[in-house]
């Protein structure tokens, strides 16, 4: 790359407006300015410094670890250019960078006790801080450190304030401050206190620690996970640091970042319970629920089946993986443990949901109901198969708890969300569309989504499987396996023609598995957040295509042993419908349409799982997101026209008996009267759907959408422009 000749003004300038973006909160806008100077001068240390940070934000650390080696080989008398560099390789945790920087750092141009001490965080201080304590009077100290294990708040204030009284330039005693503070419900004093720790010492960890506990407890996610990330800075093995960032990575549906967290900590703690909880629920969110359940299964172990949280988390990986009776023990010995544990008496509630037995479930859930009054997510999850009557208290008692000033936003949206449900059951649609805005604002507020990133995605797919040759193709040693799936928007009805399936002698429904469409994109993705770097798929060998079928129905059958056909309501397999008959060949793929503006309003009216359907919580997204649904279903209506069939959610209502044949028929099995009375089956089912499908068939929520026509126009607005709506 030649560099681009800027004048020192011009450089001065691109600076200064760098840290304007900065100054702004836009390090995406800023990052580019710095890479114009150094692309004009590499030689000046402060771009590239400022570019390492940046990057390191980004964790992005190949990058940042690369600048800040720059700038520490142009600036080497620099403590902060140096200190950034540590705290890179810190966050990195790069075994290789680590090295590199300490080979580094020992013959650096800097003050030996500031050598020593960037080398002490990849040493003996890797695990822990070790604040100067010198001249504090020890048994003092002791009297402190003891109060505050013991929850004596009070106490351990007067005992720190004497100390701090005479000895004020102490970190350790401020720190010490801080934590008492925090306990005690006191905030702003909490921050304040840490914060001269930190300036007394910076290279306290726990300062930085016991900041991000105050920030959690505030429920301030973006201010505690700066601070814990300073902490791991400073300490990259402190294990609370690492577990608590994976903690909160994983409430916000960062599952990638807080499995790389979590694994950190693992290896530096193998013994630590709270670790293995941790990076099992990183597995959930990742949807490897196989891995999930090994590291469930550990931290149980290590518990001596002591934690509540361990034995609940297993037995909702159980649940998924069709051993629910193994589950309902777990949640047995939670509940031995701690009668009265919430998550428990919810997951006992949900099992009880999804086996149909609604009047169970109400009983479990009314316990949970009055030990958690506030919680949002609880009285959603119990609305969903409950039928609000006119007067039923529990929605002043719900708008009560909305009221609470101090109510989190997580809390806030789920009860949104139960209210639009429960004034809807009470027929007072006037009221409940306002609930439903709210909860979804609020949603979009916790959970951004980007549309560009979608259209990235489906252009990829695109691009990797358009010019292969699908009239002729065929995969040597492709399985023979003929599994049905279920595929379509959420909420189009794709439970509905899964439940019909699962009626027939024959069939075992699976549910939502998810695992052969995972598969599809690793494949085609060797990256999942880079679409740029798509397989083609004329590329890819034969045996890794067959492999894809072969792996899907071992694991299939290792859920489901002694299954004839399995049906897998997956919603993405529209996105690899050409692929999933490559490695299937016999397999039949259903896709179910509705009317785009019932579909998107009954995905706008519920709450889904951290994590997914992100573009769920606005309107427009809705509208574009099921611009890109048809898109794709029309690429593979050109390519690969005989591989799927289609059915409409209405047609289905209107005439059960003629739909319902055809859809048998399509998966190749002979007719049986028992696929009319699917709302008989017992089987379990784990989704939004679970109430409606043990109802008969009825069309009440066909043209549901007519109830909003109004409020809905920004989306009806899109549909209508991209020709989407029916005839």
């Amino acid at each position: 790359m030649t560099n681009t000749p800027l004048s020192a003004a011009q450089i001065k300038a691109l600076y200064a407006e760098g840290m304007a973006r900065l100054a702004e909160h836009r390090p995406e806008a800023a990052l580019p300015l710095f890479g114009q100077i150094i692309e004009a001068n590499p030689a000046l240390a402060e771009a590239h410094w400022q570019a390492a940070r940046i990057f390191g934000d980004f964790d992005m650390f190949d990058r940042a670890l690369d600048h800040a080696a720059a700038a520490a080989r142009l600036k080497p008398a620099e403590p902060v250019v140096w200190a950034t560099w540590a705290d890179l390789v810190a966050l990195s945790g790069q075994t290789q960078a680590e090295r590199a920087f300490l080979d580094a750092v020992k013959i650096a141009q800097l003050p030996p006790a500031l050598r020593i001490r960037l080398q002490d965080r990849f040493g003996a201080q890797r695990r822990a801080s070790r604040p100067d304590t010198t001249g504090l009077p020890g048994p003092l100290l002791t009297q402190a450190s003891r109060q505050i294990a013991e929850g004596a708040f009070p106490a351990a204030q007067k005992t720190v304030a004497s100390l701090l009284s005479k000895h004020p330039k102490h970190a350790v005693l401020h720190a010490m401050m801080g934590r008492i503070q925090s306990a005690m419900g006191r905030g702003r004093e909490a921050i304040a206190a840490l914060r001269m720790a930190q300036k007394l010492d910076p290279f306290y960890a726990e300062a930085w620690l016991n900041e991000g506990n105050e920030w959690r407890r505030q429920d301030k996610v973006d201010e505690a996970t700066r601070a814990y990330r300073a902490a791991i800075a400073r300490a990259p093995d402190l294990e609370q640091a690492l577990v608590f960032l994976a903690v909160l990575l994983n409430q916000q549906s960062l599952a990638n970042k807080a499995q790389a967290y979590a694994e950190r900590a693992v290896a530096a703690h193998p013994k630590s319970v709270s670790a293995w909880v941790a990076l099992g629920n990183a597995f959930i969110l990742l949807r490897d629920h196989d891995r999930a359940a090994e590291v469930l299964d550990r931290a149980v172990t290590l518990s001596g089946r002591k934690s509540t949280e361990a034995l609940v988390l297993l037995a909702q990986v159980y649940a998924h993986i069709n051993r629910d009776a193994e589950a309902r023990v777990l949640i047995d010995e939670a509940l031995a443990i701690k009668p009265d544990h919430v998550a428990a008496l919810t997951r006992k509630g949900n099992l009880l949901q999804a086996a149909g037995d609604f009047a169970a479930a109400d009983l479990i859930f009314r316990q949970s109901l009055a030990l958690a009054p506030t919680d949002g997510e609880l009285f959603r999850s119990f609305i969903v198969s409950y039928k609000v009557k006119l007067g039923d208290p529990i929605v002043p008692q719900m708008q009560a708890a909305m009221a609470l000033p101090n109510l989190s936003d997580h809390s806030r949206l789920s009860f949104a969300f139960a209210l639009g449900k429960a004034l809807e059951d009470q027929k007072d649609h006037a009221a409940a569309f306002p609930y439903i805005r709210l909860g979804n604002e609020l949603a979009r507020k916790l959970h951004p989504f980007d549309l560009a990133k979608r259209r990235d995605e489906v252009a990829a797919l695109q691009a990797a499987f358009r010019g292969f040759d699908w009239a002729s193709a065929r995969i040597d040693g492709a399985s023979d396996g003929a599994p049905i799936f279920v595929t379509g928007m959420p909420r189009s009805g794709t439970t509905l023609v899964e439940q019909i399936f699962a009626s027939h002698s024959r069939v075992t429904g699976a549910g939502e598995i998810g695992l052969l469409q995972a598969a599809c994109q690793k494949l085609i993705f060797a990256r999942p957040d880079r679409f740029d770097a798509a397989r083609l798929l004329s590329d890819i060998p034969a045996p890794e295509i067959a492999a894809l079928g072969h792996d899907f129905l071992r694991v299939m059958a290792e859920r489901f042993p002694g299954a004839d056909i399995l049906t897998d309501k997956s919603i993405t397999t529209y996105m690899y419908i050409g692929l999933v008959k490559l490695a299937l060949p016999k397999a039949r793929i259903v896709v179910v349409r509705r009317d785009p503006r019932d579909t998107l309003l009954s995905i706008y009216k519920n709450r889904f799982p951290d994590g997914t359907h992100l573009y769920a919580y606005d309107l427009r997204d809705l509208a574009e997101y099921y611009a890109t649904f048809v898109e794709m279903v029309e690429f593979w209506r050109t390519l690969t026209p005989d591989a799927f069939i289609e059915i409409t959610y209405e047609t289905l209502v209107a005439d059960p008996e003629t739909e319902s044949r055809r859809l048998i028929a399509a998966g190749g099995l002979d007719w049986e009267e028992g696929c009319l009375n699917f709302h008989q089956n017992k089987r379990k089912i784990d989704t939004l759907s679970v109430y409606q499908v043990r109802q008969p068939i009825s069309g009440g929520s066909v043209k549901a959408w007519q109830r909003y026509e109004a409020e809905l126009a920004p989306m009806i607005d899109i549909l209508h422009e991209r020709g989407l709506l029916p005839d």
